[in-house]
């Protein structure tokens, strides 16, 4: 059983009040061989506070919940790994909560974490989070009186702050590259059309085609999930279309692109460039590295924090959108194009 400051007592001798005074800091008045004492006891005792009853008094525990949609996604994983470092920094405890891309799964997650009693919450929403269900999310946050920032997937209706990419400028670098490189018949494997992350990478793509005079051409796009599967069926897809290049959405649906590619002898990039978005670990370590999207994942997870910790700190709300800029990493998955299209 956890040891309280009663057990001290009845160790020690000494009272309940005196007790406290010493654990809490505040015995300016008791002789430093009480103190000692009581302090020896506690530490033999494996005396720990309470966090609960602290943070009653406190009205603050010094924890926060995040909420990510995937955590087999080394995306979130390294996002996940900013955010805790942070923490620690801040001597904060975290709450990791996986919701497998399911909306029933942030609503539970968020009453629970207000349950627990956390000072605010980092949220992720899941992939299947539509207008209706994502402002169903921002609505409970806001009935639980709940501090709350949006990270990488947001809603502009939100009255929060949020920590994003410029996702517009990302879709459209990766883009140009490839017209850069003679592609004018550029295939995507987007992910869902319901999330603005996906529709601002996909309006980069479409500046950059119009940039350039290539027309926009639906049979070229086809819409994923963000995940391998999603990537492996896009690249089926766009082979039959005679697609030369493919610009999956992430780097998880390039690694399904890959996968088709390799099974049907379609070498990269000789045959088919390939890029990515993310530049997550694996994405330097394949067979042909990577051509990808930059996202700054784990500096967006400690900014997060910090601008949480700004509002919990202050006791008011905000509403700032933290702006990261991706950059294009060049590898060797594309080449110049030589076919007539």
């Amino acid at each position: 059983m956890r040891t309280t400051i009663k057990d001290i007592a009845n160790y020690t001798g000494f009272s309940v009040t005196t007790i406290s005074l010493v654990l809490n800091n505040k015995a300016h008045k008791i002789p430093k061989s009480t103190k000692d004492t009581i302090l020896d006891a506690a530490e033999k005792l494996n005396y720990h506070p309470n966090q609960l009853a602290v943070g009653l008094v406190k009205k603050r525990t010094d924890t926060i919940g995040l909420i990510i949609s995937d955590v087999s996604n080394v995306f979130f994983s390294n996002l996940a790994k900013g955010v805790e470092d942070e923490c620690r920094k801040k001597g904060w405890n975290l709450f990791l909560c996986n919701t497998n891309d399911k909306h029933e799964r942030d609503l539970s997650y968020i009453q629970i974490l207000a349950d627990k009693g956390v000072d605010g919450i980092l949220f992720c929403m899941s992939l299947d989070s539509d207008k209706k269900k994502a402002m169903e999310s921002i609505a409970l946050l806001e009935k639980l009186k709940m501090p709350f920032v949006m990270i990488d997937r947001f809603l502009e209706e939100a009255s929060c702050s949020s920590v994003i990419v410029n996702h517009i400028q990302g879709g459209y670098a990766a883009s140009k590259y490839l017209l850069e490189q003679g592609h004018r018949k550029i295939g995507c494997v987007t992910g869902p059309q319901e999330l603005e992350d996906s529709r601002d990478r996909l309006t980069g793509y479409q500046k950059a085609l119009k940039e350039y005079g290539v027309p926009y051409r639906q049979e070229l796009i086809y819409e994923g999930k963000y995940d391998s599967e999603s990537g492996y069926q896009g690249a089926k897809y766009l082979t039959e279309q005679k697609a030369t290049a493919i610009f999956t959405f992430n780097d998880m649906s390039a690694y399904g692109a890959y996968n088709y590619l390799k099974k049907q002898k379609i070498h990269v990039p000789e045959q088919i460039s390939l890029v990515g978005y993310d530049d997550i670990f694996f994405s330097e370590l394949l067979d042909v590295p990577l051509t990808t999207v930059r996202q700054p994942v784990y500096d967006m997870g400690v900014e997060a924090v910090k601008q949480l910790a700004e509002e919990v700190e202050n006791e008011r709300k905000s509403q700032k959108c933290i702006t990261f800029q991706p950059s294009l990493i060049i590898r060797n998955s594309v080449s110049v194009c030589r076919k007539e299209e």
